[in-house]
């Protein structure tokens, strides 16, 4: 029975082919084709999501280092792509922040996606000794971490570094955690 259903498969491919004036070979070759088309179809229905909870921060601003400091209200800013920023609610306190959030951004394969960035901000004048941006935002923190592989989850407490008068100084911590995840677009 088998040999049957083969030999009719066959006589069927070869009318298709006589209909659509192919040869036998052109025609296994555009049903390949379609066969992956339809396999990269089904990568494209489905993206990349980068999950990142932002805990809180450990020593910014620490006031017996910084006593002139009077606004203590802080953001994170992180992004993957400098283009697409997100940034956290402002918390407040010193040196210990929290915020609890979790934010999801997509990532597009076709861009370089291998580091998150995190910048902890002061936000609103601060003193008269350190008036920082005229805008009144000071950076107090920065680190570049490494992105979990896909599916993949890191968690962790990184370092940041301040920017002084003379050079980088490793100044407290952020407490963030990252899943790699598919995000099915149906």
């Amino acid at each position: 029975m088998n040999t049957d259903m083969t030999q009719l498969q066959k006589k069927h491919r070869t009318n298709l082919c006589k209909k659509r004036r192919r040869s036998d070979k052109d025609m296994t070759k555009t049903t390949m084709n379609r066969r992956k088309n339809k396999g990269i179809a089904k990568e494209r229905d489905s993206r990349t999501g980068l999950v990142i909870s932002i805990h809180h921060a450990e020593g910014i601003d620490n006031p017996s280092s910084y006593p002139s400091v009077i606004n203590r209200n802080y953001r994170v800013l992180f992004w993957v792509y400098p283009d697409d920023q997100l940034a956290t609610e402002l918390a407040s306190g010193s040196p210990d922040l929290a915020w609890n959030k979790k934010y999801c951004i997509e990532l597009d394969e076709a861009r370089d996606c291998r580091f998150l960035y995190v910048e902890v901000l002061r936000c609103g004048s601060s003193s008269d000794s350190d008036p920082g941006t005229s805008n009144g935002l000071r950076l107090v923190g920065r680190a570049k971490i490494a992105l979990p592989n896909l599916s993949g989850k890191t968690q962790g407490r990184y370092g940041l570094v301040r920017l002084e008068e003379d050079g980088y100084k490793a100044e407290g911590h952020i407490i963030l955690s990252m899943e790699l995840m598919k995000i099915d677009q149906s």
